[in-house]
C-alpha cells in the first residue's frame, strides 16, 4: 500500500499545475531560442550571398582591368589611349572638323526660346 501511495504522490507532483507551468515556460524558452538562432542563420546566409555577389563583381572588374592593362602595354593601345585623352596628332596628320549643316542654315535653331514671353520677343525680332 505504501508503494501505491508513493506513486500517487509522485503523480501528484508530476501532474501538478506548478510542474505544468514550469514545463510550459521551459518549452517557450526553447522555442524562443530556436527561433532566434534560425533568424541569425537566415541573416548570415543573406550576408554570405551578398559577399559572394561582391566577390563575383570584383573578379569581373579584375579581369576587365587586367585586359585594359594588357591593351595599354601594347604600342597601339597606349597610342589610342593618349589620343582619346589628349588632342595630339602625329607629324604629318591633319585634323578634320565636321560642321552640322542644319545648324549653319537655321540660326534660330541654336537659340530656341522657352517660355511665353521669349517666344513673343523672338517672333517680333523675326518680323524685322
Amino acid at each position: 500500500m505504501r508503494e501505491f501511495q508513493e506513486r500517487r504522490v509522485l503523480r501528484k507532483v508530476i501532474f501538478s499545475k506548478f510542474t505544468f507551468i514550469f514545463l510550459t515556460a521551459v518549452l517557450i524558452f526553447l522555442i524562443y531560442s530556436a527561433a532566434k538562432i534560425y533568424l541569425r542563420s537566415r541573416d548570415a546566409r543573406e550576408a554570405n550571398r551578398l559577399v559572394e555577389q561582391e566577390i563575383e563583381s570584383l573578379k569581373a572588374k579584375k579581369t576587365e582591368l587586367e585586359a585594359s592593362v594588357n591593351r595599354l602595354q601594347t604600342e597601339t593601345g597606349a597610342e589610342e589611349e593618349i589620343r582619346n585623352k589628349f588632342p595630339v596628332q602625329k607629324p604629318g596628320e591633319q585634323t578634320v572638323v565636321i560642321v552640322n549643316q542644319e545648324n549653319k542654315n537655321n540660326p534660330s535653331a541654336n537659340s530656341s526660346p522657352s517660355g511665353f514671353f521669349p517666344k513673343i520677343w523672338q517672333f517680333i525680332k523675326n518680323i524685322f
